[in-house]
């Protein structure tokens, strides 16, 4: 009797002979025995013994079995209560199973099958016991962990640390559930420089987290700008359930500084704009697409007009002003699709996918004409000069972007501030 052995037990039965006998049996297999010969009686040592389990004969004088169970159920709703019943007992039986005590042992009393019953229910008592204390650690770890953590099943929180709650503004499991639901709903998965996605299911969480290099992914957290986290992955096993823990690294400072240094190493530091290198890479990409699919695309070239001069009358801070207040004149006037890039000095680099040498025209000249009624300060008046080409079949980057330079100077030459085509 492995279990009984670690178990309570409070004894009631007013027939003196049986008491004395069954109570000599559970004081040698049980922790703790307590013993009562009437109703009444129970009930005061149950209040003083608080038994794992009470064992009760129906009738009783005073206050019967089924009385003494009421208000037990009253104090610990949970309480395991185990009835003796005589066979002529049946109505109390009846009554007894309707309050949904824990089973009845039948007068005279097999003392094995008695003890086997006690040793069910001590084993439960006990599991359900340590199950409780390992909960209760559980939470305490969690409680005192200044790190990010949960433990899931993916349908259910079990336990998470303070922090996390914090970081998505609820109070609790209760609060987090009723208004995100499950725990992989917070969660986008996030791949390079794409754009954060939706993670559909937990086996697809799981998967990624598996064959990832680092036995890592990053997430953002839905509602949370600009806030990126490591997420690792622990599996347990608990009562063959299959739980997870899962650790969130907080990396925001991290990816902001990553995303800097991508910043400074693709865009102009002056305008914001993309650099020379950038836009390299961009036009090469647009450029294979244009010749594999047959696509149309333009490429134009801006530059400011006697922009040497503007540094030479107002100095190089005007200067920069200039470029800058260009800059964000031609960004306002292209289309999302369109690229648009410092080019070096006072240039422009323009590329216009999905576009002709008549709509870039258009285009151009829109640009040319708010460029021109731009306001600075000394009242000096900026003009810029534009070149246009569009792709042709047996174009390379390179001729393409010598034909719209030609363009350009076409544009210089014939006077500045203007827009000029070259077909061919």
């Amino acid at each position: 009797m492995k279990y009984l052995k670690q178990i309570t037990i409070l004894y009631a039965e007013d027939e003196q002979m049986a008491r004395e006998g069954h109570a000599r049996t559970l004081k040698r297999y049980s922790k703790e025995l307590c013993v009562a010969q009437d109703g009444e009686e129970a009930f005061e040592k149950y209040k003083l013994c608080k038994p794992d389990i009470v064992i009760s004969d129906i009738k009783m004088p005073k206050m019967n079995g089924l009385e003494l169970a009421k208000e037990i159920k009253k104090i610990n709703p949970k309480q395991i209560i185990l009835f003796t019943t005589a066979h002529t007992e049946s109505n109390y039986t009846l009554e007894a199973l309707e309050m949904q005590v824990d089973g009845y042992i039948t007068k005279p009393v097999d003392k094995n099958k008695f003890l086997n019953k006690l040793e069910t229910l001590a084993r439960y008592i006990i599991s359900e016991r340590e199950n409780q204390e390992h909960q209760e650690i559980l939470q305490n770890m969690f409680e005192n962990s200044k790190s990010i953590q949960i433990l899931t099943d993916f349908k259910t929180i079990r336990f998470a640390t303070p922090s996390f709650f914090k970081l998505l503004q609820v109070k609790d499991k209760k609060e987090f559930e009723e208004k995100f639901g499950s725990i992989l709903s917070i969660f986008k998965y996030c791949e390079g420089n794409k754009e954060c996605i939706c993670i559909k299911n937990s086996e697809e969480f799981i998967e990624k987290i598996k064959n990832s290099s680092e036995k890592s992914i990053i997430v953002a957290i839905k509602g949370l700008k600009n806030q990126f986290f490591y997420v690792s992955l622990k599996t347990i096993l608990v009562k063959e359930n299959r739980l997870y823990f899962i650790y969130l690294t907080d990396i925001s400072e991290l990816q902001r500084e990553k995303r800097e240094a991508l910043d400074k190493a693709s865009h102009d530091g002056l305008t914001g704009l993309y650099n020379r290198e950038k836009f390299d890479e961009l036009y090469a990409l647009n450029f294979k697409q244009a010749q594999r699919y047959d696509r149309k695309l333009s490429l134009a070239i801006a530059d400011i007009d006697f922009f040497k001069k503007i540094n030479d009358a107002y100095g190089h801070i005007f200067g920069d002003e200039v470029l800058k207040k260009i800059a964000e004149c031609l960004k306002s006037s292209l289309r999302k699709t369109d690229i648009l890039a410092r080019w070096g000095g006072e240039e422009f680099a323009l590329l216009l996918p999905e576009t002709n040498l008549d709509q870039a025209k258009k285009i151009c000249e829109e640009i040319r004409k708010r460029v021109g009624q731009l306001k600075f300060e000394n009242s000096c008046k900026v003009s810029i000069s534009i070149g246009i080409a569009m792709f042709q079949e047996k174009d390379t980057k390179e001729t393409l972007f010598k034909r719209t330079d030609e363009a350009l100077y076409k544009a210089k030459r014939s006077g500045r501030n203007m827009v000029k085509v070259l077909a061919k």
